[in-house]
């Protein structure tokens, strides 16, 4: 009888320690699940805390306004249209503008010299005339040349005289033309007076009337000395010699 009761508690002891087995089983899974749901839960809660930081839209620094693009465009179209409106208004020449240019116009017109023609020698006799380019025999140097000028037979110390208004623009001593005024009449128009003295009384850039008193006459020039003392004149127009003669008779 004692065997039986023996079988039964043996069973008993383990079908508790299967219990117990399983119960401490249970709870280590319990354990576990719980361990790995908090670690989970950090986990997810910092990824949503750095996506949300990610994700926040930068404030503006304080005082400062946001810029409104339209009305900025529209300000700067404004501004652009009262410029140049300005810029139109400001061209546009004004009464006294319009009077100083005017008044400028007129005295500069009056400035320009007029061509008042008069004789380079109280008496101007001839003694060579202008060849007009044909080839002439030098008494001097007995060659066959131009003559680009004419030659006014007058004494040592006789006075010249300007043949045009304008400016004197050189004065020099040549070693074949003796002293010489070189006078600007403007247009193109240049007289070159030669065989002159040395007390020439004008200066470089002096302006000159017609009829006006630029020297005297000086020995006679060695590229003509085979003659008797004389003045040689020669007229340029545009770089080409005229008959002086024809130039200072012409309104005469």
């Amino acid at each position: 009888m004692s065997k039986p009761t023996e079988q039964k508690s043996s069973s008993k002891s383990r079908f508790r320690g299967f219990y117990t087995a399983l119960g401490i089983s249970l709870v280590m899974i319990a354990a576990s699940c719980i361990f790995a749901y908090r670690q989970t839960s950090n986990t997810l809660e910092e990824n949503l805390s750095s996506l949300t930081e990610q994700m926040e839209v930068p404030t503006m620094p304080p005082h400062t306004e946001a810029p409104v693009i339209g009305v900025q465009t529209d300000v700067a179209k404004e501004t652009q249209a009262v410029t140049k409106v300005s810029a139109i208004e400001s061209t546009e020449p004004t009464e006294s503008t319009v009077e100083t240019t005017t008044e400028a116009t007129d005295s500069s017109e009056e400035e320009i010299p007029s061509h008042q023609l008069g004789l380079p020698l109280d008496v101007c006799e001839v003694i060579q005339p202008f060849s007009d380019g044909e080839l002439v025999k030098s008494e001097t140097t007995g060659t066959w040349q131009t003559h680009n000028g004419v030659d006014l037979v007058c004494e040592p110390g006789t006075d010249v005289f300007a043949i045009d208004t304008g400016t004197v623009a050189e004065i020099r001593k040549d070693a074949l033309w003796g002293y010489v005024v070189v006078i600007d009449h403007g247009n193109g128009v240049v007289s070159r007076y030669c065989g002159m003295d040395g007390s020439v009384t004008v200066q470089m850039g002096d302006p000159v009337d017609s009829g006006q008193k630029i020297g005297v006459i000086g020995d006679t020039p060695d590229i003509e000395s085979a003659m008797v003392p004389h003045l040689h004149l020669e007229v340029q127009k545009s770089g080409i010699y005229i008959d002086p003669e024809k130039y200072y008779t012409d309104s005469l």
